[in-house]
């Protein structure tokens, strides 16, 4: 199985929220994401200024779990210790908080 890292997740999940990938051209990282639950798909007619048929274009955009997850990446990358996290595989939110219940037992 292919591993990601934070910051690729990051950086995925950051272009789904402000829809700039059309699922058809998408990086690898994305269908990752989306068997975790944390992106889908959404048919977006496309607008142009020329007459005739223009077809819609299925687009990459975050689930309520992916915004979650987008914010709590984002505020890992602002504390003091993104430059080591952001490297380190990526690790489900669900799995980091039940590794941080068992180190607090």
């Amino acid at each position: 199985m292919t591993t990601h890292s934070n910051e690729t997740v990051l950086e995925a999940l950051r272009r789904a929220q402000y829809r700039q990938v059309p699922w058809a051209r998408r990086p690898g990282v994305f269908e990752y994401l989306r068997s975790l639950g944390l992106m889908e798909t959404v048919r977006q007619r496309t607008v142009a200024p020329a007459p005739g048929f223009h077809a819609p274009v299925d687009i990459a955009v975050l689930t309520e779990r992916g915004r979650a997850e987008f914010a709590r990446l984002a505020r890992d990358e602002r504390s003091m210790t993104w430059d080591t996290l952001r490297m380190n595989d990526y690790v489900v939110a669900s799995e980091v908080r039940a590794a941080d219940l068992e180190a607090r037992l």
